[in-house]
């Protein structure tokens, strides 16, 4: 026997908690979609329209993270899309393009396996794009997911994109009918910020996907937590706990999954047979920074600029970031960091609202004096992971 023989014996955990770990991987697709009964619905009553002759020119799907958005929808359309042939769906991640010209070639890769060179320009991409979906069934559904990521850059404009996407001529010509689904992080609605040429031509369908409660959480989990650990390794008072507060936390359920996976790897270095609460809450910290993070690096990109200007200001006795910021302070912030990314003082109060309404901030209006009334905020988290998040986001 060589040295790594006694190696892996020795790392070996026969007690483990554990019987299946990898059903407890967030990111492994369950063969149902569990507790969204009411959205498949909603997203069917849409899809049936082909029935009637039509699909609207766009849907909004939107949500916080981690509530089933694209594995509800994606699953919903194929599904769909599999009974009937006169309907295709095609599913398009736009979080890694950092341009415009990026995300239209990412489009052209999916439907037609090919990407354009830089020469080509937008122009050569839709013609692509059109060419191809000239051959598809009278039906095409364009998922559009982290649709937050697609954002002015240096040659080309948000609203044109959309507008060649929904109204480009080569599109017309052909009379290919396309639904765009767009699904986006953003709470309120899907909101790119476009003229209002490209409005006037988009659908008003909508489906919100809200945080799970402890229940819809509870339903979700138990065949995960059935498949993934020992019998009696996981207490009902203790699941009942870690629902509970993850239902609190943050109604996510990748992140819930991975808490209670921690909590398992916690039971198994303290040799223990069976998950504690002194496991879950020691999981919850570890996992709520990982939440916060990954609830950050999943923002639209206006919610990081305001982030980015609260954590701009330095105390200047202690040099670490300032506690409270002002919103005029926040706006004069992202005019030093990019001034092409600027927001006005509107536009930074609208996104510090959604902000608040997910739980990453909290606001109040401060007197002083003569000096009138301003409005403050502060983080509900530690601001030196706002560049954490942002230095993972660059990786």
């Amino acid at each position: 026997m060589s040295k790594y023989d006694d190696l892996f014996t020795a790392a070996a955990n026969e007690d483990s908690v554990f019987i299946d770990k990898g059903a407890l991987d967030p990111l492994t697709e369950p063969d149902e979609i569990i507790a969204r009964d009411p959205k498949e619905a909603e997203l069917a009553s849409i899809l049936n329209g082909v029935n009637e002759g039509y699909l609207p020119p766009t849907v909004s799907i939107h949500g916080p993270p981690g509530t089933g958005k694209t594995l509800t929808t994606r699953r919903v359309c194929r599904e769909f899309a599999s009974r009937h042939s006169d309907c295709a769906v095609e599913y398009v991640n736009l979080k890694e393009c950092r341009t415009l010209f990026s995300a239209a070639n990412e489009i052209l890769l999916e439907v037609a396996g090919e990407r354009k060179k830089a020469y080509e320009g937008l122009d050569g991409i839709f013609e692509g794009i059109w060419t191809t979906l000239e051959e598809y069934p009278e039906y095409t559904i364009l998922l559009l997911d982290e649709v937050d990521h697609i954002k002015h850059d240096s040659n080309y404009d948000v609203s044109d994109f959309f507008y060649r996407l929904l109204r480009g001529e080569g599109k017309l010509k052909r009379d290919i009918t396309l639904s765009a689904w767009l699904i986006s992080n953003q709470l309120i609605d899907v909101d790119l910020r476009l003229d209002s040429r490209v409005e006037s031509a988009m659908g008003e369908e909508s489906v919100y996907f809200g945080p799970y409660d402890m229940g819809r959480l509870d339903k979700l989990l138990h065949p995960r937590l059935e498949q993934g650990f020992r019998d009696g390794a996981v207490p009902d008072e203790v699941r009942s706990y870690g629902i509970r507060e993850a239902s609190k936390r943050w109604g996510d359920a990748r992140k819930t999954i991975s808490l209670f996976r921690n909590a398992g790897e916690l039971a198994n270095e303290r040799g223990q047979a069976r998950i504690t609460k002194a496991c879950i809450d020691d999981s919850l910290d570890a996992t709520n920074k990982e939440a916060t993070l990954e609830k950050l690096k999943a923002l639209p990109y206006n919610c990081l600029v305001v982030l980015s200007g609260m954590a701009f200001w330095r105390d200047k006795a202690t040099g670490e970031i300032a506690k409270s910021v002002t919103t005029s302070e926040i706006v004069d912030a992202t005019e030093r960091i990019r001034p092409e990314s600027a927001l006005g003082e509107r536009a930074v109060r609208d996104v510090l609202r959604e902000l608040e309404t997910i739980g990453l901030v909290n606001t109040w209006i401060e007197s002083r004096g003569q000096g009138g009334r301003v409005k403050k905020c502060e983080t509900t988290f530690d601001p030196e992971w706002i560049g954490q998040a942002l230095d993972q986001l660059k990786e």
